[in-house]
């Protein structure tokens, strides 16, 4: 019995460690660009996807992305920049669940994942993805690690935008029909957007903890009514987008009221405790919600991909 509690309690560790709600980007991500990539096969060269290669591009991107948030947790709490005034969920190792031994292993495990997978988009798509692959494997380190981690340096929403946006998407798509599509462009930097609209609501939450700690991300830098005026540009334009893009993705525009909703609230919500609410609770339910924005516009656009 205690046997089984204690493999209970251990994959409940691992899994906050891994921030399993934030996977659901790596999800939408990879749905749309094969999505993407099976409606331009189908109409242009009457080919169909392989789906066993998509199988392996979600599994890179989502070990990918396991690996960042591990890291992500162990630079801040061996640095000191995760610490008790942090608002957020709790994190593994400020916390002391997890050994910073046993985090290293674990980031080591999940990037050798990554890397097997990597292999195989290497033999299936050329040398070109090995440097993509390298480019990928820096930027798990680059962002929280070394001693000018690239969210420090508040580039952390231009990252994900560069990696969710158009590597994912468009890397996705040329390794499905070995052929680039300007196209693209539009979806790309959609998605994109809308995942660095996540990491700024982030930043936006642990502002004073961050700005104690001398981590100067994006919302530090520019301030918190700067960075809530942002967020809503991030979370609006993309559907100002959507007339200009060939793929024509317009029944998106039913997510419109949601999107103002979010945009409204979080222009709105102060960072300051609540009678019923904590500032963290509030701003990693609006987190939650914009990620949730993120993987319906994936579906919404994938669907249609797919009726039309």
């Amino acid at each position: 019995m205690q046997r089984q509690l204690t493999l209970i309690s251990s994959a409940q560790i691992a899994w906050q460690a891994i921030r399993v709600k934030t996977l659901l980007v790596a999800f939408a991500v990879i749905i749309l660009g094969q999505s993407l990539a099976w409606h331009d096969l189908k109409h242009e060269h009457n080919q169909s996807l392989d789906y066993f290669l998509g199988l392996i591009i979600l599994i890179c991107c989502l070990f990918l992305q396991i690996s960042v948030n591990l890291a992500n947790d162990y630079f801040d709490g061996l640095s000191g920049i995760d610490n008790a005034e942090r608002v957020g969920p709790i994190r593994a190792i400020q916390s002391g669940l997890i050994k910073p031994s046993t985090m290293r292993y674990a980031i080591f495990f999940t990037m050798f994942i990554a890397c097997i997978c990597g292999l195989y988009l290497i033999i299936k798509g050329g040398w070109a993805f090995l440097f993509l692959g390298l480019f990928s494997i820096f930027g798990v380190y680059a962002y929280s690690g070394g001693k000018k981690p690239l969210a420090s340096l508040g580039l952390g929403e231009i990252a994900v935008f560069l990696y969710f946006g158009y590597l994912a998407i468009m890397a996705s798509y040329v390794l499905q029909t070995h052929e680039f599509n300007t196209q693209l462009f539009f979806p790309a930097t959609q998605m994109g957007l809308l995942v660095a609209a996540i990491m700024l609501i982030n930043n936006i939450r642990d502002i004073k903890s961050d700005k104690a700690a001398g981590k100067h991300t994006l919302a530090v830098r520019i301030g918190e009514h700067n960075a809530r005026t942002l967020y809503c540009m991030f979370i609006i334009f993309p559907f100002v987008l959507i007339p200009f893009d060939n793929y024509q993705p317009y029944s998106i525009f039913l997510l419109l009221p949601y999107a103002i909703f979010l945009s409204v609230k979080i222009y709105k919500t102060k960072i300051i405790n609540q009678k019923k609410q904590t500032q963290g609770e509030s701003f990693n339910k609006y987190l939650a919600l914009t990620s949730l924005l993120v993987l319906a516009w994936s579906i919404f656009y994938s669907i249609q991909l797919i009726i039309f």
